[in-house]
């Protein structure tokens, strides 16, 4: 496994809020 490169990397992680709530009640799990 080779290493990556800093400047590749990303700066910042989005998360997009898509109803995970409902559909991890659906499927009796936990929300993130």
């Amino acid at each position: 496994m080779r290493m990556l490169k800093a400047e590749k990397l990303p700066r910042h992680l989005a998360v997009i809020m898509d109803g995970n709530g409902r559909w991890a009640k659906e499927r009796m799990l936990r929300r993130i």
